[in-house]
């Protein structure tokens, strides 16, 4: 069925309700800070590890400790795995627990972001070294919705990695199917890692990929990703969801995003042996089900498809489009069996999205 669009009143009463749902949340940021005069003069370094509106919690560089901050309204959007400067209270806000005030925000290394309901791109995590794309068999493998985040993930310069989940579920027959479907991925170097957060197959490869790196889980809902957290990180207890019998979709279950840690102490609830590993930062998103690339120029869309933009120095023109032109290199390099054919489509039906935005 295709989305009713809405008339213009409709439009203004949404954007009416978010303006004041804004001004409320801005409200209650202000009488916190403006409460919060006496500061402790000294500068302290953290990285957010969760975000609730008007509060965050924080993890002091120096101490490790999680610090429950208030922030102050000239910040731009802090999400986690922010890198912060934050001062001590001198009395702390009994109210809340408040212990501090985020006084500035560190230059971010990367930057995860998707489109709000406005189509404008709002920051989801920060300074993240990879992003695992989690997939699984149901809900039903989406190349489509992959290409999309592979493209997030190169044009953001970050590391990406795909799972399969659940394969726990599938006969020989079927997953011999799914991994001939992504070996199109393997073909171009993309790591591939096949899970099952209920049996624990594959998580000590997976353990592996995690360590030393900050990274951050994607995919649609109901794939698994807050099961394969769980399954790293026994004692987090992040709420699971159910796929829908109706519409092989799955529910949505994270509504905050937090960043959590692996440490050195802690292994795969299945070993026998302890598998010590070096530190490793997982954070965890709200699932989404579409991923919108609506802030990108359509000249860029070709630099997230890695092996497609390595062809497009052979093109004969500089604007070439890669439909029918004379001597173009991607349409060539297809003929050749240098390039898939589903990966082409997808980049020409991401450019036509891109377009029509």
């Amino acid at each position: 069925m295709a989305k009713r669009k809405l008339n213009r009143r409709q439009q203004w009463r949404i954007q009416k309700i978010q303006d004041e749902r804004l001004a409320r949340a801005n409200n209650k940021q202000k009488k916190l800070t403006d409460e919060f005069n006496q500061l402790d003069e000294i500068h302290h370094r953290g990285t957010i590890v969760s975000h609730f509106g008007a509060t965050l919690d924080i993890e002091d560089e120096q101490t490790g400790l999680i610090i429950r901050c208030a922030l102050r309204q000239n910040i731009d959007t802090i999400v986690c795995g922010d890198k912060i400067v934050w001062q001590k209270l001198n009395d702390i806000h009994h109210e809340a627990q408040i212990q501090g005030v985020v006084t500035a925000l560190e230059p971010r290394k990367t930057v995860l972001a998707r489109p709000d309901f406005t189509g404008q791109m709002k920051p989801v995590a920060a300074n993240i070294d990879q992003l695992l794309i989690v997939t699984s068999p149901v809900p039903e493998l989406n190349e489509g919705l992959i290409d999309r985040y592979l493209v997030a993930a190169e044009l953001s310069h970050i590391q990406p990695v795909l799972v399969l989940n659940k394969v726990d579920t599938l006969a020989d027959e079927q997953r011999e199917v799914l991994q001939k479907r992504l070996k199109i991925y393997q073909d171009i170097d993309y790591p591939i890692i096949y899970t099952s957060a209920k049996s624990q197959h594959g998580m000590d490869t997976l353990l592996k990929q995690l360590e030393g790196k900050v990274s951050v889980f994607v995919g649609q809902s109901g794939v698994g990703k807050s099961s394969l957290i769980n399954a790293l990180l026994p004692d987090a207890n992040i709420k699971e969801g159910e796929v829908s019998l109706a519409t092989s979709k799955g529910t949505h279950t994270t509504s905050v995003s937090r960043l959590y840690h692996i440490k050195s102490h802690q292994r795969i609830k299945s070993q026998q042996q302890a598998n010590f590993v070096k530190h490793a930062s997982l954070i965890d998103s709200p699932g989404v089900r579409e991923f919108g690339l609506w802030a990108i120029n359509k000249e860029d869309v070709i630099h997230g498809f890695i092996e497609l933009h390595r062809q497009t120095q052979y093109c004969h023109f500089r604007d070439c489009k890669h439909l029918n032109e004379p001597n173009c290199g991607l349409l060539k390099a297809l003929k050749e069996g240098r390039i898939s054919k589903q990966r082409l489509d997808s980049y020409q039906r991401i450019v036509a999205s891109v377009e029509a935005k």
